[in-house]
C-alpha cells in the first residue's frame, strides 16, 4: 500500500503576515542596512528638515521626524517590533519623542520614505515595503540619490481597492502625494518636495543660499542708490 506524504495545509493570509512579522528584523543600529552614507543622510535630514519648515509656515498639523523607530506589536509575535523610516509624516501632536509608539500615537504614519542605499536595497524594496502595507501606511516613497548616475524616485501607494499599488509618476517624473498635498521630485542628489504652483521647498541650505544672495542684492541696490543720488549731488548747480 502506497501511503501519500504528509503535506503542511497551506497557511492562511493571517498566519502568513503572522509568519512575516515573526521572522521581520528590527531596524537596529547596528544592522547593515542602518549604515548610512553622506548622500543618503543628508536627503534624509534635509527633505524632512523642508517638510518641518513648510508645515509651520502654512500651519498644518503635521509631525515630521527623521530615522526615529516606531515600535509596534503584532498579534502572535511576541515583544514589540522596531521599524525606523528615513522619513515619516503623520498627524499627531508635535512634540520631542524618542520614539513612535504605536500603540499609544494610535495609528500609523500615513507617509514614510526611505532613502536607498545599496546595502539597504532589498531591505527598502522588499521587507519594507511589505511591513509599511501591513501596517497601513498609505504612501510610501523610495529615493534612491546617486552622485555619478541619475538619481531616481518611485514608491508604494494605497489604491482604491485598499491594497499597495506601485506610485505613478506625472510626465515629469514627479509624485504626487495626496498625504502632503506636495509633490516629490529629483533634484540632483536629493529628494524635494514641491508644491502644486512649482513652488521647491529649500532645505536649510537652499534657503541659507537664497537669503545671501538676497542681502547682496540689497547691498547692490543701495550702493547703486548711493552712486545715483551723488552722481545728482555734483551735476545739481544749486548744490
Amino acid at each position: 500500500m502506497v501511503q501519500t506524504p504528509w503535506r503542511h495545509p497551506p497557511l492562511t493570509k493571517e498566519q502568513e503576515n503572522t509568519l512575516f512579522m515573526l521572522l521581520l528584523e528590527d531596524d537596529r543600529e547596528d544592522a547593515p542596512w542602518m549604515v548610512m552614507g553622506d548622500l543618503q543622510f543628508w536627503s534624509a535630514s534635509d527633505f524632512a528638515q523642508s517638510l518641518c519648515a513648510h508645515a509651520r509656515e502654512e500651519g498644518l498639523a503635521w509631525y515630521v521626524a527623521a530615522m526615529l523607530p516606531i515600535t509596534f506589536e503584532w498579534p502572535g509575535v511576541s515583544g514589540k517590533k522596531t521599524l525606523a523610516p528615513d522619513t515619516l509624516v503623520s498627524f499627531v501632536p508635535d512634540r520631542a519623542r524618542g520614539s513612535y509608539d504605536l500603540a499609544v500615537e494610535g495609528a500609523f504614519p500615513p507617509f514614510v520614505l526611505e532613502v536607498v542605499s545599496p546595502a539597504s536595497t532589498n531591505r527598502d524594496h522588499e521587507e519594507k515595503r511589505q511591513a509599511y502595507d501591513l501596517l497601513g501606511a498609505r504612501e510610501y516613497a523610495l529615493f534612491t540619490p546617486r552622485a555619478e548616475d541619475a538619481s531616481t524616485l518611485d514608491g508604494f501607494r494605497r489604491g482604491r481597492a485598499g491594497a499597495f499599488e506601485p506610485w505613478p509618476a506625472d510626465d515629469r517624473g514627479r509624485l504626487w502625494s495626496n498625504v502632503l498635498e506636495l509633490y516629490l521630485v529629483v533634484r540632483g542628489t536629493l529628494v524635494q518636495a514641491e508644491t502644486r504652483d512649482g513652488q521647491v521647498l529649500l532645505t536649510p541650505q537652499q534657503e541659507a543660499e537664497r537669503r545671501r544672495r538676497a542681502e547682496e542684492e540689497v547691498d547692490r541696490l543701495r550702493r547703486e542708490l548711493n552712486r545715483l543720488k551723488g552722481e545728482s549731488s555734483d551735476n545739481d548747480p544749486g548744490a
